[in-house]
């Protein structure tokens, strides 16, 4: 899987917002010999945004900061303690809003041979976990709702697993990375409505 999504995240072309808000999250793929997984982390009940939701480790780019990967991996060294050099960068996936529609995620594909010892920064993250990626293949695990924003339709994704809820933007990125990918999405992908 990883040699063709490499050469895939490649030759893509890939959908860029524009926004005045920019952010970055690490999409860690555990490819260490046991079985392939992603890291995820479930934020403190206690943040001001995303309070208890699983997520991938991110955040907004600092002023100076130009590139998302850097961002990513930053932010996930100080968020689970995942050193950059511990990281082999893939490609990007599309960007995609936030739920406010005030910020452009771009979400940084990441390889780990092997995981060193993470921790949680207490003040952000409750838990950090992994799923295995052949679990997010399967389409029985998924559902999914239309939510109506004004005159906007969106499609919101939900996975259970081991009772963590990976859903909204995370479970977004995670579809889109199995769609890219040579897998392919196990659920009919259906974009937000924004320019």
């Amino acid at each position: 899987m990883i040699a063709s999504l490499r050469d895939r995240l490649a030759a893509r072309r890939r959908r860029v917002l524009e926004r005045s808000r920019r952010a970055a999250v690490l999409v860690p793929i555990v490819e260490d010999g046991g079985v392939p997984r992603l890291i995820l982390t479930r934020r403190t009940d206690d943040l001001p945004t995303h309070a208890g939701q699983v997520a991938f480790p991110g955040g907004l780019m600092e002023p100076g900061e130009v590139d998302p990967a850097g961002t990513a991996l930053r932010e996930a060294e100080e968020e689970i303690g995942l050193p950059a050099d511990a990281v082999e960068v893939l490609g990007r996936l599309d960007d995609f809003p936030t739920r406010t529609d005030e910020v452009a995620v771009t979400p940084v594909v990441g390889l780990l041979r092997a995981v060193p010892p993470l921790r949680a920064r207490a003040a952000e993250v409750a838990r950090i976990f992994d799923i295995p990626i052949a679990e997010l293949t399967q389409a029985g695990r998924w559902t999914w709702r239309e939510e109506r924003r004004g005159e906007m339709r969106l499609t919101i994704y939900y996975f259970e697993h081991q009772g963590e809820t990976l859903w909204g933007l995370s479970a977004r990125i995670v579809l889109h990375l199995l769609e890219v990918s040579e897998l392919g999405s196990p659920v009919p992908l259906r974009l937000p409505e924004y320019a």
